[in-house]
């Protein structure tokens, strides 16, 4: 069920390991500073999508804050930042093979959609073990308190805290998390339902002269006309007829958090085309998916003093010093990136000061789309 993180596209291992840098030396992460993605992944399915649904990334550490730092000069316009040292190189290299070492420890998960079905990090914790760990290992009924290793096949989320796994034969074998309820007779949209709003209305049958005399009067009711959708859960017990059953059942609460996640990935899109804004006098940490061979290109990097921060453990870090200056408008800078395995990547940045308008960058976009459909 485990499959090396190599395996898993590039850009979704962007997303787990980012939020990770992004908690980096904060209180969520101070159990262990060296905090790093495990070298292998979990293939994680859901009931009404055929393909993999979210991938889970086992997050381990020793708990030891043993990071050191090399220093990177910086010339402008151009940046080319290499990795130092052959032993952290090697040790990369043959983490490749293994799961978690004995040195390391299993801290947390992060769990990241592989689609625009859910929020791009759709579950995380540093408090609990994985949900693959979870759902591996049951108590056994001697009244001995032994866990039981299980040979699991798929593990599935079925909502925000709920996992499941069958065997390779497809039988459900264990769980975590309430078991959601099959929904039967939620209608697919709601919106035919918007407005209907129920109403009463109550007439005396005679007129009466005083209040006192209307205390006993006898009055007419009058109920608006409206739909009520019937609903009632689904006795069966069945893990084939729940996962038949779960598209229909839970299709309108899915497509309302596919629309809830849809500003998200908005978000993502625009850092994507645009780039991801540094503001002047801050620090900023970026992820990096290994060893890698690293170039700063454009205008905006006189502006920025970039330091490798390696991981003894894991995968090292690029940190960006931004200076303190006032700018006109955003100046931007791409940081090409090539890793050992000849994997590649991209990503945007631009730096701009407080007291720029948060649109500027947005209506040049805009404007260059405009000229471009004109032409």
């Amino acid at each position: 069920m485990r499959i090396p993180i190599t395996d898993v596209p590039i850009e979704v291992r962007r997303l787990a390991a980012q939020h990770l840098e992004s908690l980096r030396g904060t209180e969520l992460s101070a159990a262990s500073t060296d905090a790093h993605l495990d070298a292998f992944a979990v293939p994680l399915y859901r009931p009404d999508i055929n393909e993999t649904a979210y991938y889970e990334f086992t997050v381990v550490g020793r708990g030891e804050d043993q990071q050191r730092a090399v220093s990177i000069e910086t010339p402008l316009y151009s940046t080319t930042l290499g990795p130092k040292d052959s032993k952290a190189r090697r040790r990369i290299k043959d983490r490749a093979a293994l799961e978690i070492t004995p040195s390391d420890r299993a801290i947390g998960f992060i769990v990241v959609s592989n689609g625009r079905h859910d929020f791009p990090v759709s579950h995380w914790s540093f408090d609990r073990l994985p949900p693959s760990y979870q759902v591996a290992t049951k108590h056994t009924d001697n009244g001995k308190d032994e866990p039981v290793e299980l040979k699991l096949g798929r593990l599935y989320k079925l909502d925000a805290l709920a996992y499941a796994a069958e065997d390779e034969n497809g039988e459900l074998i264990s769980q975590s998390g309430q078991m959601p309820g099959l929904i039967v007779g939620l209608p697919y949209s709601l919106d035919k339902f918007g407005g209907q709003i129920a109403s009463a209305t109550a007439n005396p049958l005679n007129a009466q002269a005083t209040d006192v005399e209307g205390q006993s009067a006898q009055h007419e009711v009058k109920r608006s006309q409206h739909e009520i959708p019937e609903l009632k859960l689904n006795d069966e017990n069945d893990w084939k007829s729940f996962k038949e059953r779960y598209a229909d059942s839970f299709g309108p609460l899915l497509e309302h958090l596919r629309k809830r996640a849809a500003r998200t990935w908005e978000l993502e899109d625009l850092i994507s085309k645009l780039g991801e804004g540094l503001i002047a006098g801050t620090t900023h940490r970026v992820a990096l998916l290994g060893e890698a061979v690293i170039e700063m290109r454009g205008p905006g990097t006189e502006h920025v003093r970039p330091k490798i921060e390696e991981n003894v453990a894991g995968p090292p870090s690029l940190v960006f010093y931004v200076a303190d200056v006032r700018l006109q408008q955003e100046v931007d800078f791409d940081v090409l990136i090539k890793y050992g395995n000849g994997e590649s990547e991209k990503l945007r940045f631009f730096v701009v000061s407080r007291n720029v308008p948060s649109n500027i960058k947005a209506e040049q976009s805009l404007h260059k789309e405009n000229l471009e459909a004109e032409s």
